[in-house]
Order: C-alpha cells, then sequence, then structure tokens
C-alpha cells in the first residue's frame, strides 16, 4: 500500500500543523507549502494524488492564482479550496478554475475526508473506473484506490500477487497485505485490462510476474512469496497458448 500523497498550501502553521497531523492520521502523506512557488515546485518534482488550496496567501488570492496556473498548464491533479474567505467575488473567481469540493474553515473532519475522496473518485471517474459508492475503489491506470473504513488507501496495481474472489468479493492479496472489493472477478479483470494478469482457476486470477514456479502435472502455481496457487484444466490450455515458452 502506498499512502496517497497530498500537497497542502496553507500560509499560516498553526492551522497547517493541526490539517497535517489529522491528514497523517487518516493515512495521507502530506507535503505542505507557504506560498505558490514552492507549490509550483513541489508539482514539478513529485506526483501528488490530491490537493488542498488555502485561497488567501499572505493576503493575496494565491491559491486561486495557483490554481489558474494549473489549468493552464494541463496539470490533471484534484485539487479542493479549503479557505475562509466568504467573499462572493472570490468565490465565482474560484468557482472558473473548476475545484473539485469548496470548503469553509473551520472544517468538519469527516466532511474533509469525504471531500477528498470524492475529488479522487471524480478525477479518475472513467470508463475504466469503480465507484467508490457502489464498488469501494477507484481504478487508474497504475493504481487502485480502494475505500478502507474512513480513508482511502493507494494500491499499486503490480504489487498485486493474485486476486481471488470469495461469494461477492474479490480479495486482493499485495506485497504489503489483503484488499477487498466488492466485484466480480470477471468484471475486475475486464477493468483492469492487464496482460500481466491470468485467470488460472474458476476462483484466482494471477499476476505472472509474481510467478516462481508452475506445477502442470500437479496444478499448482508457487508464487515468489511462496504462496501457493491452484492451477485448473480448464485455463491450463489458454494459459499456455498465451505464454510461448511453454509451448
Amino acid at each position: 500500500m502506498n499512502k496517497l500523497r497530498l500537497l497542502l498550501l496553507e500560509d499560516l502553521d498553526e492551522e497547517a500543523n493541526q490539517l497535517i497531523t489529522f491528514l497523517e492520521s487518516n493515512d495521507y502523506e502530506v507535503i505542505r507549502v507557504s506560498n505558490t512557488r514552492d507549490a509550483e515546485r513541489e508539482i514539478k518534482n513529485r506526483f501528488f494524488d490530491v490537493i488542498i488550496l488555502d485561497i488567501m496567501i499572505d493576503g493575496k488570492p494565491e491559491g486561486v492564482t495557483l490554481a489558474q496556473r494549473l489549468n493552464q498548464h494541463g496539470i490533471n491533479i484534484p485539487f479542493l479550496f479549503l479557505t475562509s474567505m466568504q467573499s462572493k467575488a472570490i468565490f465565482d473567481e474560484a468557482k472558473l478554475t473548476s475545484p473539485m469540493i469548496y470548503l469553509f474553515k473551520p472544517y468538519n473532519e469527516l466532511e474533509l475526508l469525504y471531500s477528498l475522496e470524492l475529488a479522487i473518485e471524480s478525477c479518475y471517474q472513467q470508463s475504466n473506473s469503480l465507484s467508490f459508492n457502489n464498488k469501494n475503489a477507484v481504478l487508474s491506470p497504475a493504481y487502485l484506490f480502494i475505500k478502507k473504513k474512513r480513508s482511502v488507501v493507494k494500491v499499486e496495481v503490480n504489487s498485486i500477487n493474485f486476486i481471488e474472489v470469495k461469494e461477492k468479493y474479490c480479495s486482493l492479496v499485495c506485497d504489503d497485505g489483503t484488499y477487498l472489493i466488492k466485484l466480480s472477478l470477471t468484471k475486475l479483470k475486464q477493468m483492469l485490462s492487464n496482460p500481466d494478469f491470468k485467470q488460472v482457476h474458476r476462483n484466482f486470477l494471477v499476476n505472472v510476474r509474481k510467478i516462481r514456479e508452475i506445477y502442470f502435472e500437479d496444478n499448482l502455481i508457487i508464487l515468489l512469496n511462496g504462496g501457493k496457487i491452484p492451477f485448473s484444466e480448464r485455463y491450463k490450455n489458454a494459459f499456455i497458448k498465451d505464454n510461448t515458452i511453454f509451448r
């Protein structure tokens, strides 16, 4: 699991520290900056999953200015405004930057967590995405954003060893733990659309990059971490056909 990386633009130390403590306790990695110059440098040098912008920085609406520059440069990172500024004119200007959410201080903690979740979901809400509301995960090309209790965790697709269906759920067994998604194996396989994942059993999808050994006569797959996966006759021929090394 990778923590969601969040950029926080906030010039007031006390407010920033309170927010950082809260976000880090909910599995976010927070990088805080106090001016737009540092914010742009961080965005240039790191990948961020979401951004929180205070609007008024040193008495000027620099948060809006930064959002405008993000749009101009085509930087597709979901962002939200968290501000005490209640000016209608500022709000109208901020609205033009298409923020995911616009929240007022003092913030409600649960509302903020849900807003961050919605921002991430909205950004990745494409034809190959799942919904947090219905399936508790969102799929991007390299990551699964999975709802876990009150937070969202980021799981690298290439960290998945295998996927096992359990009744109405898929169990994603990863290098660092196991995660459940309410989705059929067939649907998840279709939405992953990743050639590294092969179905080897009615209930199992395996990441071929995680395979150490295959015992065809014993219908058994051994993974790099020592895990064992059954290999059914039904899927064996298709697996061999798709992998020239076994022909």
